[in-house]
């Protein structure tokens, strides 16, 4: 069994106390892979000893909070929901992955923590016309522009994002294998490290499981579609 670590989303509970939580969909999902994930909560201060100790194999950039923009150059406004502590456990949790060659998967707000940590910006699609709210499922169509050979040319994704990246945003050094339509960057991938990103939750309901397997499957290997 393979042991993952992810990060969790920062919450408060109904007296305002702080609280790290997860979403009970990617442990019953990743599971079927082999994976046992290793949720690692906002309050833990020794984040590297803390993997070390726990043997995990790869990390989980998990969805939900939003990415504090002065992190890229942009500014707080009303109505994000920032999660400090979260931004600097996955800094580290992402440093420590690089350091020891250790699989990357970013999902959702994860992809875009990849994006802002390797220089890249985000955008507010709701400034644009652009609404994909979290609490209600679209579906829409993803065109497959790099590694057609593996993945196909298209896909249909599940979509929960205000927010998110284009390829004007998007980092130098990070590719991109999957766009919306509107010209939205749905998947990307780092050209030397097995380190991929997806806009869309694999985890929850999904017009395209198998496309999905693909993706984390290739993932777990460390050695997927990116390097062929």
């Amino acid at each position: 069994m393979m042991k993952l670590a992810i990060s969790m989303k920062q919450d408060y509970d109904k007296h305002g106390a702080e609280r790290s939580v997860l979403e009970d969909a990617y442990n019953e999902y990743f599971r079927q892979f082999g994976l046992i994930l290793f949720p690692i909560s906002n309050s833990v201060l020794d984040i590297s000893s803390y993997l070390k100790e726990a043997g995990v194999e790869g990390i989980i950039l998990s969805g939900g909070n939003d990415i504090d923009p002065q992190s890229y150059g942009g500014e707080r406004t009303d109505g994000l929901s920032l999660a400090l502590k979260r931004d600097k456990v996955e800094k580290t949790m992402l440093e420590y992955a690089i350091k020891n060659g250790l699989p990357v998967l970013g999902i959702c707000r994860g992809m875009q923590f990849l994006n802002v940590y390797y220089g890249g910006k985000i955008i507010d699609f709701r400034e644009k016309g652009i609404f994909h709210p979290a609490g209600k499922e679209q579906i829409h169509k993803v065109v497959i522009i790099h590694h057609q050979e593996v993945l196909g040319t298209e896909v249909k994704v599940n979509s929960y994002h205000n927010q998110g990246i284009t390829q004007k945003e998007l980092s130098s050094s990070l590719r991109v294998f999957a766009l919306s339509e509107e010209g939205i960057v749905e998947g990307f991938y780092h050209p030397s490290l097995p380190i991929v990103g997806v806009q869309w939750h694999p985890e929850r309901d999904s017009p395209d499981e198998m496309f999905n397997e693909k993706l984390v499957e290739a993932f777990v290997k460390g050695e997927g579609w990116w390097k062929r």
